[in-house]
């Protein structure tokens, strides 16, 4: 069967094909591909192997034997029945079927993909140090690849870490995350600007999502049908994603949701999920789901707010979960109706999001000084002030910017209000400030200066801008 094309993976498709050149040269490698479910890891890894040697196994919860049993059968597939009639017909181990497979690679460049190796880690004990013993003992000039893949990020990470026993070994290791909203306009590009953000604000960086929206519907047609169906994607993959990095116990679910409420300090937090935080929010925070943020300039000893790190968990804990058993009940179009000021906000919030993002690329293009360190600021204390975009020169405050998600444009009053805010900031410049303002409308023409800018949704979107 055809794969569909693959999309947005070049940088990481040249580097496991210069990991192939290597291995095709007598420079055997053990590669480490890992990151959450639906980012697509085994999307990229067959495509990596089309049209080479090679055996791929997607492990399952299954016992040992039964895996051994699956892995004679991917090599009978892939390289024939002669292959595993050398090996009388099956494994008795691991490490007798990855040696066996070493010694295939004597007689040519052999690849080797493995997929979710967590899954074997919990049904044959000391996986990883079966790896490492048969991966320290390879005959020299070996051209075997071994690509071990998992999508639960912290087992992989503990394999790697310290202690662990793959630690030092791969020669090439590739975390993938989901694609920025930037990068993820190719797997959509035939959406207009505000339709691709709203695309995004729901399904996050992630592949699958992305490929299932429609662009021919509209953005309510595509809620209903992939985020407010019970069974649908959007209203599923959140419940596997957290499970593959989640412990059962622990209140994860109640956290985030409370996070997702716009709970952001830890004292609110712990108020509404009930419960003790501390140590389920640093779990939440290693495993990449949640972020600490504090103030741009901020000394150490400022109390973080926290936030959740990833656009899809956003949606999915600010719009649907407190609505999950309606949906469930077929109450989706309601639920779509009743959540809009959630689902508003969240959009208001990817938009800052990708305000940001927009300002460090004008950073790194030379539009605005190289020397600019930008970020997000709010005061610890007086006033409640919040600045969407800061920018810092050495201690120095130098830039003010502003971000909605409004559809007409900033004119003179908004830069106004901003202007308004300078006195609070950091050290403000002697100088008159810098303004940026983001606005899906941009901004009104005549305020544009040297010293006011303004971008549309559009620009923003823009690669080259």
């Amino acid at each position: 069967m055809a794969l569909a094309r693959l999309l947005g993976r070049d940088a990481e498709l040249a580097q496991l094909d210069a990991a192939w050149r290597a291995t095709q040269e007598g420079e055997p490698q053990l590669v480490l591909l890992w990151g959450r479910r639906r980012v697509g890891k085994t999307f990229l890894a067959s495509h990596f192997i089309k049209g080479k040697r090679s055996v791929f196994f997607g492990a399952t919860q299954q016992a040992e034997r039964i895996e051994l049993g699956r892995l004679a059968e991917a090599v009978r597939r892939e390289l024939g029945s002669d292959a595993v009639d050398l090996a009388g017909g099956g494994f008795a181990s691991w490490e007798a079927a990855l040696r066996f497979l070493a010694a295939l690679a004597r007689d040519a460049p052999l690849a080797v993909v493995i997929d979710e190796v967590p899954y074997l880690a919990e049904s044959t004990k000391g996986f990883a140090s079966v790896v490492q013993a048969v991966w320290d003992h390879l005959r020299p000039q070996s051209r075997l690849m071994i690509m071990l893949t998992g999508s639960a990020v912290g087992m992989i990470e503990d394999m790697l870490g310290a202690g662990g026993a793959l630690r030092g070994r791969p020669t090439l290791a590739l975390r993938l995350d989901p694609f920025s909203a930037i990068d993820g306009q190719v797997f959509l590009p035939d959406l207009e600007p505000t339709g691709y953000l709203e695309a995004y604000a729901a399904c996050g960086g992630y592949p699958l999502h992305l490929r299932r929206w429609d662009a021919r519907v509209g953005t309510e047609g595509n809620l209903r049908r992939l985020a407010c169906t019970p069974g649908a994607i959007l209203f599923e993959d959140a419940f596997g994603i957290l499970r593959e990095e989640l412990p059962d116990v622990g209140g994860y679910p109640r956290i985030l949701a409370a996070i997702g409420r716009g709970r952001t300090r830890q004292s609110e937090i712990a108020d509404e999920a009930a419960q003790r935080v501390e140590h389920p929010l640093d779990v939440l925070v290693r495993a990449g789901f949640v972020r600490r943020s504090v103030p741009l300039g901020a000394t150490r000893r400022t109390r973080p707010l926290y936030e959740i790190d990833d656009a899809y968990l956003a949606f999915w804990f600010s719009v649907l979960y407190s609505d999950l058993a309606q949906i469930s009940a077929g109450q989706g179009h309601a639920v779509l109706r009743r959540r809009r000021g959630q689902w508003q906000k969240h959009l208001g919030w990817v938009f800052e999001e990708l305000a940001r993002d927009h300002a460090v690329r004008m950073v790194a293009k030379g539009v605005l000084p190289d020397d600019l360190l930008v970020g997000r600021w709010w005061s610890t204390s007086g006033p409640a002030t919040e600045i969407d975009v800061l920018g810092l020169r050495g201690s120095q405050s130098v830039l003010l910017g502003e971000a909605r998600w409004q559809a007409g444009p900033f004119g003179r009053r908004d830069a106004a209000r901003l202007m308004a805010k300078w006195s609070a900031v950091p050290n403000p410049s002697s100088e008159e400030p810098m303004l940026a303002l983001w606005a899906r409308g941009g901004i009104q023409p005549e305020i544009m200066t040297n010293r006011v800018l303004g971008f549309d949704l559009a620009q923003m979107l823009d690669r080259e801008t």
